[in-house]
């Protein structure tokens, strides 16, 4: 149903696509003397994943014999199983730890209300940060065991609700069953507490990514576990088969915003027409079950997908279909007046079920430089929501640059749009625009000066208190960066 994990497309590794490898965008992550600052390319060969060819490191693993064709660049193709970001774990694999110690300036921390229809208090705060990560792989003739964790501990100078430990874990596990038949597994699970900054764009870059929280309205605790497998099937090297599923779970910590439960199982095939252009398929079936409110929805899901690589630089990805949306929940209805006189209440909550047809869709324009990447992303698609906003469906817009100036600077920036509009509830619309730009300067050997600005705003149509929601926040950070790892990777 949602599609994401995007990125060049080819069946053997590519010394030019190498030579191409764009560099992460999503946090400062990319701490390493390797692959942050032009030696990038080492960090990343190209690899099958679903039979889709993406760019990470990964081990040799036997694929479909024979075919010239085989080494021969493909497109870009958009499906669910590429997974989260592969630009940032290709270059994240190029280094084994980091450490940061930063200053940072929040504005618009916003904590949920304490009750239904209260105003909420937004409050700015300088504070002090730690950031920490690790990154280990495990290869074996067959197969490939990869995690990678980060870690941020944060604490304000006067807004101690805020202050707390934000955790990210991801593990991947990845076998050669037979010649033509692999086995992928990833679990992804974590904590965090801030709207703005780290996560904000990962509802822009993995969009199948349903268990990790995006969208969100509050500054407060959310945990999520995303687990998924996958059964790759490749009887020749133009046609693929895929078949996988997923399990997700986020729990936020203010009972006045839903949890999820839920659920998605696929099925997928593409066929490589050529060198440079590539065909192909899905059908899912999502479920969301929601936590400390009444209601479900489930999905069922059919795309038709189509890449083409139109030059050396330039990659289009297109996916377009149809959902059908079956919903159980509650909505809000307006009374009589005469019933209205009698009891004094305006309104009543019902239940309620619909079934309604959408179409959805994505696009994928990606230019890659020798020392960047320019990527725009458009996505129309069903998410569940934010917690307030339950099943909705999510348009959305993004433009990502990064660029290696130097071997001493390095610099990303991010902007975009995305809007909700609830499907089951008289809700309105809620509109999100975000952005941030990052400088990475190295100062010496392993250490480096990193300056990140980042900004959002958001608005709905949901009253609290005497006024609609809506917050605009701003993070400023500064600090030093410490790589603390040589070779490609924490090896075991």
């Amino acid at each position: 149903m949602l599609a994401a994990g995007l990125a060049p497309a080819q069946d053997q590794p590519d010394p030019g696509a190498r030579e191409q490898q764009e560099p992460t965008y999503e946090s400062s992550s990319v701490l390493n003397r390797q692959d942050g600052f032009a030696l990038y390319a080492r960090a990343a060969g190209a690899y099958e994943i679903n039979g889709f060819s993406v760019d990470a490191e990964l081990p040799s693993v036997p694929t479909a014999p024979n075919a010239p064709e085989s080494n021969a660049a493909g497109p870009a193709v958009l499906t669910q199983g590429d997974g989260l970001s592969e630009e940032t774990k290709g270059a994240m694999n190029a280094f084994g730890l980091y450490a940061q110690i930063i200053g940072v300036y929040d504005s618009g921390l916003t904590a949920p209300p304490s009750g239904q229809g209260k105003a909420v208090a937004m409050v700015a705060s300088l504070g002090e940060e730690a950031d920490f990560g690790a990154n280990a792989v495990h290869r074996w003739r067959r197969g490939r065991l990869s995690a990678e964790y980060r870690g941020s501990y944060r604490q304000y100078t006067n807004a101690p609700a805020f202050d707390g430990l934000d955790q990210f874990l991801q593990v991947n596990y990845r076998e050669a069953l037979l010649r033509h038949l692999t086995l992928d597994v990833e679990n992804t699970l974590g904590t965090t507490t801030l709207t703005n900054g780290t996560f904000s764009y990962f509802p822009l870059a993995s969009l199948d990514r349903i268990g990790i929280p995006a969208a969100e309205l509050f500054d407060t605790r959310t945990n999520y576990l995303q687990s998924r497998v996958d059964l790759t099937w490749r009887p020749t090297a133009r046609l693929t088969f895929d078949f996988g599923g997923d399990g997700f779970v986020v729990r936020r910590a203010s009972l006045l915003l839903a949890g999820l439960n839920g659920y998605n199982a696929r099925a997928s095939a593409a066929y490589r027409l050529t060198a440079r252009q590539t065909i192909s398929a899905l059908y899912s079936n999502t479920y969301f079950g929601f936590q400390n409110t009444f209601g479900n929805s489930r999905l069922e899901t059919a795309d038709l997908g189509y890449s083409v690589r139109l030059t050396r630089e330039w990659e289009l990805s297109t996916l377009g279909g149809g959902v059908r949306v079956n919903m159980l929940g509650l909505t809000q209805v307006a009374l009589d007046p005469a019933i209205v006189a009698l009891i004094g209440e305006a309104y009543a909550i019902v239940t309620f079920t619909s079934v309604r047809y959408l179409p959805v869709a994505e696009v994928r324009l990606m230019r890659r430089l020798k020392a960047g990447s320019l990527i725009f992303d458009y996505s129309s698609t069903i998410t569940p929501g934010n917690g307030l906003y339950l099943t909705s469906r999510q348009t959305s817009g993004a433009v990502h640059y990064s660029y290696i100036a130097t071997r001493s600077l390095q610099t990303r920036f991010n902007a975009g749009y995305n809007q909700l509009s609830a499907l089951g509830q008289a809700l309105g619309k809620y509109a999100n625009l975000q952005g941030g730009i990052q400088v990475l300067y190295r100062l010496t050997g392993g250490t480096y000066l990193d300056v990140r600005y980042d900004y959002r705003h958001y608005t709905t149509n949901y009253p609290i208190g005497d006024a609609l929601l809506e917050n605009d926040s701003n993070r400023v950070s500064l600090g030093v960066a410490f790589s603390l790892g040589e070779t490609s990777a924490v090896t075991w």
